[in-house]
């Protein structure tokens, strides 16, 4: 479908069924289609937590739906005025704000965070509003810190507090610009700046210089607790099929806490293509993909993803709080966004952002076949003496995923075995090169300590090779005591139980830490993930550094 006769049928969409001529009844009958569409998926949710759906072209929004419930307690329907919680969409906001002040000449996004924060305990002459924006600053995430703090997400939580956390952070996790770890502690920072700069509160100036501009009466950023939000839908979860509320008390702004709804969002991106508010080159900088220091795109611009959906252009942000999901999508190619507001965690946000866009675009798709070419061909079989393969023999840990693999020689063969007893053949191709036995292609290359697989398209997966644990009752004992970390303000103990480490704290309760190699354990709780145990020339323990996804090497002290 061309997009002209797009464009066509699209404003035809808007116009009340009453004033369609004979001429224009197919168009009619083409939203009708859609509709039964989307209606087959989501009708379902009438008597349960909903959806609230949008569809914009050009500069209209041409569909908008609401299924489903906004409050059970009191049976109040979803309807288009229905406000939501939109999580970390919040922050393309944030960042236009920030992309204001930059264009009045108030600040730059090259300045240190620190001209601005001077509580920021972190001196690093690298940490720039611009890495904020990108998620290339190496901060610590703030929930994982606030996690490992022994918050819990249900927890009051105040700006002030989130933000003294992040002061107090005395380390990175990387040199900023060297890699790309979304970092919801950046967008709180860039708010605060905000803040600073314009002389009025992060919520007022959005208000003001935003929300206000483009006529999006029903959205406002929540920085107070008991704080009214007109026709506000609440999140709910489900367990064993009854709906409980999720309860979200978070008044920290700037990386979430935006509540807005379908029809004020579709104002929100039709300024992208017809701006009210903002210049061309604030569009521009929001649109244009971020860089490492390396030269490698980072597929994330300022406040927004970008990539591609089955060949057209897409720039979107989702976000999950509590039980809310949201998603904003852009598509500027074809000058069409979808928005989707959820209150309902046990609808699939991910595929349903997925089936909505191949309802409204699919005539667009520029779907790229993949040819055989596309599949490694197999290297020539070398044998290799029992000798030498058992040289590669032993455990191997991925330290992202937090698994380990062991490579044994069985009957002359090397072979790939996993955790749950099966395994698989390797086919030697090299010295230190070996092919898996199974239809799927797969390398394996063993380099001094290290094992990597490879897979047909490029993506890897790297194995440290390192020497199990074998802890008992006694040896453990050396691990017991109380750690404290100035950080995060906070205190673990730890203390035996059945030939096994166990973590104490005053609010998360104990949980087992599973030993994997000398003074290295893996945790289940929280954020508490990974822990390496430091020593003293002695050989005393002195302490100890704990990592989660998205905050590494915190350290705790032996007190």
């Amino acid at each position: 479908m061309k997009l002209a006769v797009l464009a066509l049928i699209w404003a035809f969409l808007i116009i009340p069924s009453s004033t369609f001529s004979q001429q224009s009844n197919q168009a009619f009958f083409d939203q009708v289609r859609v509709e039964k569409q989307i209606d087959s998926l989501y009708e379902k949710y009438e008597n349960e937590p909903g959806v609230s759906i949008g569809i914009v072209h050009g500069d209209s929004l041409v569909f908008q739906k609401q299924y489903g419930l906004a409050n059970l307690e009191h049976n109040i329907p979803i309807t288009h005025n229905t406000s939501f919680h939109v999580a970390s969409v919040s922050k393309q906001f944030t960042a236009f704000a920030i992309l204001l002040l930059e264009h009045e000449g108030k600040l730059s996004l090259d300045d240190n965070v620190q001209k601005y924060l001077p509580e920021m305990k972190i001196e690093n002459p690298g940490l720039t509003l611009r890495t904020l924006l990108l998620h290339t600053s190496g901060l610590r995430d703030q929930w994982n810190l606030l996690r490992l703090a022994g918050w819990r997400l249900d927890d009051n939580i105040t700006n002030e507090q989130v933000l003294q956390l992040i002061y107090n952070q005395r380390a990175l996790n990387f040199s900023p610009g060297a890699e790309f770890m979304y970092s919801n502690s950046g967008y709180t920072l860039l708010a605060e700046i905000v803040a600073r700069v314009s002389g009025m509160s992060f919520a007022k100036f959005t208000e003001k210089r935003i929300f206000s501009p483009l006529q999006m009466h029903n959205s406002a950023f929540i920085d107070a607790y008991g704080l009214v939000i007109p026709n506000s839908a609440n999140s709910y979860y489900q367990k064993e099929g009854t709906y409980y509320e999720d309860l979200f008390n978070n008044i920290s702004v700037g990386a979430t806490n935006l509540s807005t709804t379908v029809e004020d969002l579709s104002k929100w991106v039709i300024n992208f293509s017809k701006p009210t508010v903002g210049h061309s080159t604030i569009f521009q900088k929001m649109n244009t993909m971020g860089k490492l220091k390396n030269g490698e795109n980072t597929g994330y611009g300022l406040g927004q993803f970008i990539d591609t959906y089955k060949g057209i252009k897409r720039i979107s942000h989702s976000g999950v709080d509590a039980s809310y999901q949201a998603f904003v999508g852009r598509f500027p190619n074809e000058n069409s966004s979808i928005l989707i507001l959820s209150n309902n965690s046990a609808i699939n946000g991910g595929r349903m952002v997925q089936q909505l866009t191949e309802i409204t675009l699919k005539d667009h798709f520029q779907i790229k076949e993949t040819a055989a070419t596309n599949h490694v061909q197999r290297k020539t079989p070398l044998a290799l003496s029992t000798s030498r393969l058992e040289k590669f023999e032993g455990y191997y840990w991925n330290q992202k995923d937090r698994y380990s693999r062991h490579i044994k020689v069985v009957n002359d063969s090397l072979y790939y075995l996993r955790k749950d007893g099966s395994k698989t053949a390797l086919q030697a191709v090299g010295e230190n090169e070996f092919e898996m036995l199974i239809d799927e292609y797969i390398s394996i290359t063993f380099n001094a300590h290290e094992m990597i697989l490879m897979f047909d398209d490029g993506y890897s997966i790297a194995f440290q090779k390192y020497e199990p644990a074998d802890y008992n009752a006694t040896s453990l004992s050396g691990f017991t005591g109380r750690y404290y970390s100035e950080e995060l303000d906070t205190y673990y103990s730890f203390f035996t139980d059945e030939d096994q480490l166990v973590a104490k704290h005053p609010r998360l309760g104990n949980f087992r830490l599973k030993a994997i190699m000398q003074d290295y354990f893996i945790g289940n709780k929280g954020s508490f993930r990974a822990i390496n145990f430091e020593r003293n020339e002695t050989g005393a323990i002195t302490g100890f550094k704990v990592s989660s996804s998205r905050a590494k090497n915190i350290s705790f002290k032996r007190m």
